[in-house]
């Protein structure tokens, strides 16, 4: 049944608070992103943990109020996942699943509430839920969290613009406060929206104090962050700089983040991403909402500029969606283009389905063998990431047995004075996680925020140090009066700092105590081996 709502302050009439709203498709949307949620559950079960995953699982298990490039959320849910199923790895995804699908709900959501009725609230969900960005959700990382949350609080904001119910702001607020705990960005992003609200309007949005209690929650929420990182010398800022050299030394640039950020909206998606352009900008029925856009196109600028991760403007694509499920609403029928847009949807499920089947691509397919580079050594990040996506992080296995190796052939006497460090945060947290099936001594590493879980006890005499590509070998070697080479693994054609370029050696008698030269050891610099 339709309502007609009307904002009850005696003030000219928004065009938004006039328009038909359509009932909420949710047994249509809830099928299409649950269901494409478990299409996306078939990669999820058969993929090995990514790096920063085995990352989260350790940071968890030294739950914190911050640490250095995140808040706590990811480790805190990577925690719980692992009390509830160690050692599984769908698991562990299942949340980032359901999170997924969450976005997909409220890009359906917000085609709502711009006037799409059930086909083009299905259509949104659908071509989010289907887009190669989806796939990147499949991972338990902090951008599975930053893509529905913030997503929501932009529809909160829409919706708030359609009925003026004030404590949309607040929850709206909580909302931020809680991304905030994933990534730190939420504050530029509550500032860009403001911004938004400031050039376009509705201005009244800005004279409400509900919208100052939302601040004032998220605000309180970045106190405990905040202070971590005063305690330790502010070290998101220099994790920006840090992200910005690793995307020029991927060879990345404005152009290609721009480029990255198209193929991430996939076929369906990117069709409603060009309505949802041409509508805000052009459709009156969507003129209360150029906010978002204000805000979206600010972040974009921002990212581009500062050479930043193209998935960081990804919080802002499912309203494009719905904006563009609208849009192409008011034009289809006109155009006659129902057909069309009927086959760009099927062909996108079907060719998602297919992807979602064929991953991780077994080594064994002839053709894949050369589409995946699997016979030729990686030169670049680009290889590794396109090898990594397709077929899968290899290697953990193999590093943990030579570490363990090394560990048991130490004298028996030895072992209970040591201590093993990985050169890189990924390594170490892999050893970690794997090492439990072999009883590996306590794990520790100087590379980013395992930096900051501390040093090894002085009580270890002996290290066993896995280095990656020689990167800060001679500073921690030199730590000691002894270092023995032990173990090298270099397949030439694979993964690079998972097996390629490491080295396994035995360092004993430290020259100095730990934490006297542990902060100088300590890097931010991520050692790929590439």
């Amino acid at each position: 049944m339709s309502t007609t709502e009307v904002a009850p302050e005696p003030v000219a009439v928004e065009p938004a608070a006039e328009r038909r709203v359509h009932p909420f498709a949710w047994k249509g949307v809830l099928a299409v992103s649950l269901g494409f949620a478990a299409v996306l559950g078939l990669p999820a079960a058969r993929i090995n943990y990514f790096g920063d995953e085995l990352y989260f699982l350790a940071a968890g298990r030294r739950l914190a109020w911050a640490y250095p490039d995140q808040g706590p959320l990811a480790p805190f849910v990577a925690h719980v996942m692992d009390l509830i199923a160690p050692g599984s790895v769908l698991a562990l995804r299942i949340p980032a699943l359901l999170l997924m699908a969450a976005a997909a709900v409220v890009a359906a959501a917000t085609a709502r509430e711009l006037g799409a009725s059930a086909r083009y609230q299905v259509l949104a969900a659908t071509a989010y839920a289907v887009s190669p960005l989806a796939f990147n959700q499949m991972q338990l990382i902090t951008l599975t969290f930053d893509i529905p949350l913030q997503a929501a609080i932009i529809w909160l904001l829409i919706r708030w613009v359609r009925t003026r119910q004030d404590y949309l702001l607040i929850v709206a607020g909580v909302a931020a406060a809680l991304a905030f705990q994933a990534k730190w960005m939420m504050p530029g992003v509550w500032a860009l929206l403001g911004l938004g609200v400031l050039i376009a309007g509705p201005r009244e949005l800005l004279r409400r104090p509900a919208l100052y209690v939302g601040t004032a929650i998220l605000t309180l929420s970045m106190v405990p962050g905040i202070v971590w990182q005063v305690q330790h010398g502010w070290v998101e800022s220099q994790m920006t700089e840090i992200i910005a050299q690793e995307q020029y030394a991927a060879n990345t640039g404005p152009l290609i983040c721009a480029i990255e950020i198209a193929v991430q909206c996939g076929l369906l998606g990117g069709l409603l991403s060009i309505f949802g352009l041409w509508g805000l900008t052009r459709l009156e029925a969507l003129r209360p909402y150029r906010f978002a856009l204000i805000a979206g196109l600010g972040l974009l600028i921002i990212v581009l500029v500062e050479n930043g991760r193209s998935y960081y403007v990804a919080g802002f694509w499912p309203a494009l969606v719905g904006a563009g499920a609208f849009a192409l609403s008011t034009v289809e029928a006109r155009k006659q283009i129902s057909k069309w847009v009927n086959a760009v949807a099927v062909l996108s499920a079907v060719m998602f389905t297919a992807w979602m089947a064929s991953i991780p691509v077994p080594y064994s397919w002839e053709w894949a063998r050369d589409f995946t580079g699997i016979d030729k050594p990686i030169t670049d990040q680009a290889q590794y990431w396109q090898r990594e996506s397709l077929t899968g992080p290899a290697g953990y296995e193999t590093f943990t047995k030579a570490v363990a190796d090394a560990v048991a052939g130490l004298p028996e006497a030895e072992r209970d004075n040591t201590a093993v460090v990985a050169a890189a945060y990924v390594q170490a947290s892999a050893l970690e996680e794997f090492g439990r099936d072999y009883n590996l001594p306590p794990v520790f590493s100087p590379n980013r925020g395992f930096g900051y879980f501390g040093p090894p006890s002085d009580s270890y005499r002996t290290i066993v140090y896995l280095s990656v590509d020689g990167v800060g070998d001679k500073d921690f070697l030199a730590q000691f009066n002894s270092t023995t080479e032990v173990t090298k693994i270099n397949d030439p054609n694979g993964l690079p700092g998972l097996e390629r370029l490491m080295t396994v050696y035995v360092c004993r008698e430290p020259k100095h105590p730990w934490a006297d030269v542990w902060p100088g050891l300590q890097t931010l610099t991520f050692p790929s081996g590439i």
